[in-house]
């Protein structure tokens, strides 16, 4: 656990960085600083590894003040990764991840064997092990980050705007990552970010911080979202706070309907009558979905259906995880206007509307109201 007791930290020009900050973040959970540029939060996450040192008040980890233990043991024994890695050029990968271990004293072997582990564990491939940072792509070396943050086991992983330099799909690979990782390790992460919806993603609780460096809530995403605590959260959270909130609103019972199907290959001849002119879900050999087709794309005579004539499909709603939110974006992305539904394995079930998950959204307030 990590604990902040009234903590100020002020500069000699008078700049206020934190303003009497008191929050405990849990062990074992992903906690998220987030909030506008000088706000405090990264201040406020230097803080645990003294990186910076508070003007007044008491920072805590797992009990103890970090201004009286030795700031370099308190580091080795905290993860820590940065926006661009912070790796060491000259070193290879297997020997950049192996760089704490080797600072505490393991040998060369244990600690080679201990970040070959990690790597694998973070999704690099073994081959990967003898090259040079600039020889990975950007999304390769936060992976290293956060392989070396994790090379000596720390409980406490601090994490600042890790994935902010990468592109959308990198970045949303990388906190798919973060998300399974710790499901397996549950460490204590402390990770800062001004994308909000980064925070609702990751965040098991979101610290919003005001300009001034003062917080300005502190709750669960699906709260935060409902409940914002003034006018500054509200607009910090976004117009669409209210579809985002879809994300912790759970999907079960929401009706499947039928979808119209086809196999890909198959002779253009057998789908003609069933589809018409409406659309098709144009199906692989395993039930995976491979896009869409309308009846009017059809080729003609018995040419087999090609990928080639295929629209893209949208997003997919999975009926063992998804929330609300996913069904509905798979309706609204379907070109069709039905949601692709599909199970665990990713074979299509069926579909879902819009109209349907409004109508689960209606009932689910009404319950609400009732309790």
């Amino acid at each position: 656990m990590i604990e902040f007791r009234g903590v100020d930290k002020r500069y000699p020009d008078g700049t206020v960085a934190v303003d009497h900050l008191d929050l405990v973040v849990d062990a074992g959970k992903v906690t998220i600083f987030v909030g506008p540029s000088g706000c405090g939060k990264t201040t406020s996450l230097r803080m645990i590894n003294r990186m910076v040192e508070p003007t007044r008040g008491t920072v805590l980890v797992d009990g103890r003040d970090v201004m009286e233990q030795d700031p370099a043991q308190l580091r080795r024994g905290i993860g820590y990764v940065i926006q661009q890695a912070g790796l060491f050029p000259h070193r290879t990968i297997l020997d950049n991840v192996a760089t704490v271990p080797l600072l505490l004293g393991w040998n060369k072997k244990q600690a080679r064997k201990r970040a070959a582990e990690l790597m694998e564990l973070v999704g690099l491939t073994p081959e990967m092990s003898g090259r040079y940072p600039t020889q990975l792509s950007g999304g390769q070396q936060q992976r290293v980050g956060v392989a070396r943050a994790l090379a000596a086991d720390p409980p406490v992983l601090l994490m600042d705007e890790p994935f902010s330099a990468v592109d959308p799909v990198v970045r949303e690979n990388l906190q798919d990552e973060l998300l399974r990782l710790q499901s397996e390790l549950g460490k204590t992460i402390v990770f800062v970010t001004h994308d909000i919806d980064e925070a609702i993603k990751l965040g098991d609780k979101v610290a919003v911080f005001r300009v001034g460096g003062r917080l300005a809530q502190y709750d669960q995403p699906g709260a935060l979202l409902a409940r914002p605590a003034d006018d500054f959260v509200d607009g910090f959270v976004g117009r669409d706070r209210g579809y985002r909130g879809l994300g912790f609103r759970s999907a079960d019972g929401l009706p499947i309907g039928e979808l119209q199907t086809v196999t890909l290959g198959s002779p253009a001849s057998a789908a003609r009558d069933a589809i018409g002119d409406g659309w098709a879900l144009v199906l692989d050999s395993e039930k995976h979905p491979q896009g869409w087709l309308r009846g009017t794309e059809l080729p003609s005579g018995d040419e087999p259906i090609a990928a080639e004539r295929l629209v893209a499909g949208g997003s997919l709603y999975d009926t063992d995880s998804d929330s609300l939110r996913g069904a509905l974006d798979a309706a609204l992305s379907s070109p069709s206007g039905l949601g692709v539904a599909v199970d665990g394995s990713g074979a299509v079930v069926g579909s879902v509307s819009a109209d349907d998950v409004l109508d689960k959204l209606k009932a689910a307030r009404a319950d609400e109201d009732a309790a």
